[in-house]
């Protein structure tokens, strides 16, 4: 279970920024592309991480618009390459 920090929140333009530094974020398992819920509650803020499975593009694809999906070679080429951001959820 990660330990306990007390963090230093910042004002940006636009709001506030909580600085996570990286050895408390990977005892978290949060990386750059994680997903994280944020919850108000009454004594404070509870961040929790939000795992997502990755769903393989041939699945996907399985029924894209009602009709089996083919996958040509140039789409295989591309189905197994890991995600590099959100652009896939």
């Amino acid at each position: 279970m990660p330990g306990t920090r007390t963090l230093r929140v910042s004002r940006t333009s636009n709001g506030f920024h909580i600085y996570l530094p990286k050895d408390f974020a990977d005892e978290a398992g949060i990386s750059e592309t994680s997903r994280v819920e944020v919850n108000a509650t009454d004594y404070g803020l509870s961040i929790t991480r939000v795992d997502k499975p990755h769903i393989p593009l041939a699945e996907r694809l399985k029924n894209w618009h009602g009709q089996p999906y083919e996958l040509t070679e140039e789409d295989k080429v591309w189905q197994d390459i890991p995600s590099a951001g959100d652009e896939a959820w």
